[in-house]
């Protein structure tokens, strides 16, 4: 059960991952259309999900019940480093894209 909650995690982790880098970019190109809405929706769903249970994913506690490991990685295939950092990166990214966002003027 561990390797399907895993890897269901890593599946949804790809997935907001693209929606970063597609609105970053679709922001940095100016391109504001339905393919920077859709990604930005979910990048605020998932935030919204994180924020409304305590900044954890709700993936980790159904995890949890498998196993006593508690690495950072242990409920997803990352690498470690990764898997620690990952709400640091992401943030970062984020901001980014509001700045860029707002420099390019969407929200004048």
């Amino acid at each position: 059960m561990l390797v399907f909650i895993k890897s269901v995690h890593t599946f949804i982790w790809l997935v907001m991952t693209c929606a970063n880098f597609l609105a970053f970019y679709f922001a940095y190109i100016g391109m504001f259309d339905m393919w920077f809405w859709i990604p930005c929706l979910l990048i605020v769903s998932e935030i919204f999900i994180i924020l409304f249970n305590n900044w954890r994913c709700p993936i980790t506690p159904i995890a949890e019940k498998y196993t006593t490991d508690r690495k950072s990685n242990f409920d997803i295939y990352l690498p470690e480093w990764l898997a620690k950092n990952n709400v640091k990166i992401f943030s970062v990214i984020i901001v980014v894209e509001i700045l860029i966002v707002s420099v390019k003027g969407v929200f004048k």
